[in-house]
């Protein structure tokens, strides 16, 4: 399983590398012991019991992207809202 993400979207505030979750160590059934947390897109950007991350010259389709899914998954965006993501 992979996933992408520019360098500009990967850099924001609301997206992280998630360690803990309400003072605990990420549980293996929420994606630990390590997993990527991207607020502001669809769920399946938030890739569960990360194991690397790799930085590219371009953006590579990840699983659900070569199954259809929107690349940049903003949450919205793919039901027709066209307003910028909070950021």
């Amino acid at each position: 399983y992979s996933e992408s993400l520019t360098l500009d979207q990967a850099r924001r505030a609301d997206v992280l590398v998630a360690l803990r979750m309400q003072d605990k160590n990420l549980s293996h059934s929420h994606g630990g012991p390590v997993r990527l947390y991207v607020a502001p897109m669809y769920f399946y950007k938030s890739a569960k019991w990360l194991s690397g991350i790799t930085v590219t010259e371009n953006v590579r389709a990840g699983y659900w992207e070569n199954r259809g899914y929107d690349i940049d998954a903003w949450v919205g965006r793919s039901n027709g809202r066209d307003d910028e993501p909070t950021s």
